[in-house]
């Protein structure tokens, strides 16, 4: 069976890429034929048996290429394929892998209008149109109100060989990790205001580290703050960051699922964060307020977060694996493609993957020594 997968994003940094490149290698084992179609692609995170190709953000040509690969299925996992799926009929399997999006409220003001329209379009047109719309929570099928979405969770255990877990250091403030980007149209948002908060409210009883990506201005407020902001950091040092802290909060305000909190279960920390969207079901550790947060981290312990880490690994230990992801999403995949059959050619051998091809290597290699960029 061969499927086809579309994303704006395959770069580390980016939450979508972390499902797809995780879903890659079982879905591979499970026998699946695998195309990735990416705007921005890291081929660093590709595994063995997928073929990948950076198109152009544009889409020109990429009906043509859908077509010539006679696709079983095909999943938009980012816009803009979501609405070139609904406006293009590949005549086969489409679904929409659905993240989410933030609420127009919580967008900036300047935002808000072009969000709406693109809440309207998603919920009258797109989905309509689309074979199958996937979400990551619960919750997700109430926000984005498509009844008739499925639910595959998240996976979280892509950390847990690389983490720790025996006892660190015993001394010291308590160690409070965040793992969030931090930028000025998302601030408020993510609740960088309420770490900035926290910082403030616990002072040296903790010490508190920010990481992701984010603008230098939002940085600078953090460092300024007394936190802790290394920036983007490989999965090895995330991992570290992990075992090393006590426990990670979230004060976002939106999350169709909040990976990082599953992630901190793996590696036996508690993630504290506010009784919002999707949070109950990713952590047991649910807040009501900023307040209760503080307060629950003033009379906490190391070894009292310690005993809620293995709390929180119980939460997450089962629910949150990618074999249990990629699995779910096979099966539906063969539900909805009961009789698949041999759809050559095989990727890469038409005209316009060569181009294509031939497109990547020269931006790569030569274009930014002829801007001067190099």
């Amino acid at each position: 069976m061969r499927i086809a997968i579309l994303t704006s994003m395959y770069r580390a940094e980016f939450g979508v890429a972390r499902v797809i490149a995780s879903q890659l290698p079982f879905l591979v084992d499970a026998g699946f034929e695998i195309d990735l179609y990416a705007c921005e692609l890291d081929r660093a995170m590709l595994c063995s048996g997928v073929h990948a190709v950076r198109v152009p953000t544009h889409l020109k040509g990429l009906k043509k290429a859908l077509e010539a690969g006679r696709y079983d299925a095909i999943i938009a996992h980012t816009d803009p394929f979501y609405e070139f799926l609904a406006k293009n009929d590949l005549k086969t399997v489409t679904i929409g892998y659905e993240h989410g999006y933030p609420p127009v409220e919580l967008c900036l003001p300047e935002e808000r209008e072009a969000r709406l329209k693109d809440i309207g379009n998603r919920q009258g047109v797109i989905y309509p149109a689309l074979t199958q719309v996937i979400t990551i929570s619960q919750y997700g099928v109430e926000y984005l109100k498509w009844p008739k979405a499925r639910v595959i969770y998240n996976g979280a255990d892509h950390y847990e060989s690389l983490c720790r877990t025996e006892p660190g250091e015993n001394s010291g403030p308590l160690r409070i990790l965040a793992v969030t980007r931090y930028r000025r149209q998302e601030w408020e948002y993510k609740g960088l205001d309420q770490i900035v908060r926290l910082k403030k409210d616990l002072g040296e009883a903790c010490r508190i580290t920010v990481v992701g990506r984010g603008d230098e201005e939002s940085a600078r407020v953090l460092k300024d703050s007394g936190i802790e902001v290394p920036g983007v950091v490989s999965d090895q040092e995330l991992a570290r960051y992990y075992s090393d802290c006590d426990a990670l909060v979230s004060f976002s305000k939106w999350e169709l699922f909040n990976l990082p909190l599953a992630e901190a279960g793996f590696a036996h920390k508690p993630a504290l964060t506010l009784n919002h969207c999707a949070h109950p079901e990713v952590t047991p550790f649910v807040f009501g307020s900023y307040e209760e947060i503080r307060d629950y981290l003033k009379k906490s312990t190391r070894e009292s977060l310690g005993k809620d880490g293995e709390k929180m690994f119980a939460h997450v230990h089962r629910r949150f694996r990618w074999e249990k992801n990629a699995h779910e999403l096979a099966e539906l995949i063969r539900l909805r493609c009961p009789n698949p059959v041999n759809r050559g050619p095989a990727f890469g051998k038409g005209v316009v993957w060569l181009f294509w091809s031939v497109r990547e290597f020269v931006r790569q290699n030569f274009y930014k020594k002829w801007k001067g960029q190099a």
